[in-house]
């Protein structure tokens, strides 16, 4: 893995710290027992992704993030927000996780297209597409 290729691997690695600390949050936020479920697998999930990735890095010799990053203190802040104004916080903390695993995915894509390290982003889409399609899934059953 190259330098470059390191910076941006990392940048995953922040972003998938910082959902998955959204995904706690949200955990801990909902009234639902089954969902609250739900979203500590998922929490779980991110959390065997970004120790994977910080691993790739660390077997090239480079310097894993370990936190999330800047943006990740924002997100919260706003879903925190829209839930207190919010009539039902369940569907609100559902529909707030997944618009960030669609990104999420996006951003997983865009790399693998693009980079010369596919196979250290690729391994994780398919994850990422059932997370996403567990956000879709409970957003469309809790009321769209």
């Amino acid at each position: 893995m190259e330098r470059s290729s390191i910076r941006v691997v990392n940048g995953l690695i922040r972003r998938v710290i910082a959902d998955r600390d959204l995904y706690l949050q949200a955990a801990k936020g909902v009234r639902e027992p089954g969902l609250r479920a739900i979203l500590a697998e998922s929490a779980d999930s991110l959390t065997a992704i970004a120790g994977d990735l910080q691993h790739d890095v660390e077997a090239t010799g480079g310097r894993p993030a370990t936190a999330g990053g800047a943006m990740g203190s924002v997100r919260r802040g706003l879903m925190e927000a829209s839930v207190k104004l919010s009539s039902d916080p369940d569907v609100t903390y559902i529909r707030t996780l997944e618009q960030m695993e669609r990104r999420l995915l996006d951003a997983f894509l865009k790399l693998e297209a693009s980079s010369t390290d596919r196979a250290v982003v690729g391994r994780h889409i398919a994850r990422l597409r059932l997370l996403h399609l567990d956000m879709t899934n409970l957003g469309g059953a809790t009321g769209r």
